[in-house]
């Protein structure tokens, strides 16, 4: 059975009809027509991968993020605590600052520039790295004791509630205020703000811990792009694959990460949103489906995450003669 995962496919129900009207997805409309479907809470995709790997947190325990997101960005983390230090762009609403959802299109010489500087300065919290320009950690000196949230969370949204919080909070509060002055005062973001171009001009400390001792693979191949669904798999011992262009039933089958609609979700862009599915329908829904009904495949499950709920839809070949189950668009889905 292949289990395609999909972050960002649920639209907000208050808008979906509008946003999917016109668009033609008979493969995507059968698999929630004929398929076993079940509803669940909203989950981050973030917080989706480490549950179904496994790894254990909650309210009051911190996802080791940024270790196994690090381990599948091909660096090894070992033993070390590690956090996401991910550089975001700060700007005022309603004389609020918030994490602007788009976030600096930093290249990977502007963020080597920037990491040294913060690394010439903050060197009492750790080391950070840059392994991808948009994506980077921080190595600390010993384990912290938070709770945090993801960028992705907290865009759009006033920042203070959002903030680090438990026993070392304050440390790292302190280091987002210091991170803000290096920052602000660097030559590249003094160049990018003269572009008329977003600004790095903070961090943002998330994902907090070691590398876990075991992770549980839920299949025996992980396909995928996304750095922490490639770090969970090695982790695991399951084989990660870079994404394919699409779906190939000529491939071993197992857990297929797509986060196409992921970026589009957040920042609420229908028009991106509207094409990335549009080739998702091309190239994974209704081939996969093709498949199904030519016997080449045995079953296949869809997990669809938004950020109002979960929709999981299994479906065998059996259910596909069930032809009293009608198609069942996204905005249609049932509350």
């Amino acid at each position: 059975m292949i289990h395609l995962v999909v972050p960002g496919l649920l639209w907000p129900k208050d808008s979906v009809a509008g946003v999917t009207r016109g668009l033609d997805l008979p493969a995507l409309n059968t698999l929630f027509g004929r398929g076993r479907r079940a509803r669940g809470p909203a989950l981050a995709p973030e917080r989706w991968l480490c549950g179904a790997f496994g790894i254990r947190g909650g309210e009051l325990r911190e996802f080791p993020i940024g270790a196994l997101r690090l381990l599948g960005e091909g660096l090894d983390p070992g033993t070390g605590a590690w956090l996401c230090a991910d550089p975001v762009h700060l700007r005022f609403s309603r004389n609020t600052l918030v994490v602007d959802a788009a976030g600096p299109d930093l290249a990977a010489d502007e963020a080597a520039q920037l990491v040294a500087a913060l690394n010439g300065q903050l060197g009492e919290f750790g080391e950070f790295l840059a392994p991808h320009p948009r994506r980077w950690y921080l190595r600390a000196k010993r384990a912290p004791r938070l709770l945090t949230h993801s960028p992705a969370a907290v865009a759009g949204r006033t920042l203070e509630p959002f903030l680090p919080q438990g026993e070392d909070a304050g440390a790292w509060r302190r280091l987002i205020n210091e991170a803000q002055v290096i920052l602000h005062n660097h030559p590249v973001n003094a160049a990018r703000e003269a572009a008329g171009r977003a600004t790095a001009n903070s961090v943002w400390p998330w994902g907090a811990g070691s590398l876990p001792e075991q992770a549980a693979a839920p299949a025996a191949q992980v396909l995928a792009d996304h750095p922490l669904a490639l770090g969970l798999a090695r982790r695991a011992g399951a084989r990660a694959v870079p994404l394919p262009p699409g779906f190939d039933a000529a491939v071993p089958q197992g857990l297929t990460f797509l986060d196409a609609l992921s970026e589009a979700a957040q920042h609420l862009d229908a028009a991106a949103w509207r094409a990335g599915l549009a080739e998702l329908e091309a190239r994974w829904f209704a081939p996969a489906l093709a498949a199904l009904k030519a016997g080449r495949l045995r079953g296949l499950r869809l997990s669809a995450l938004g950020d109002e709920a979960t929709v999981d839809v299994t479906i065998v070949p059996g259910n596909l003669w069930k032809l009293w189950r009608r198609p069942i668009t996204l905005a249609d889905l049932p509350a």
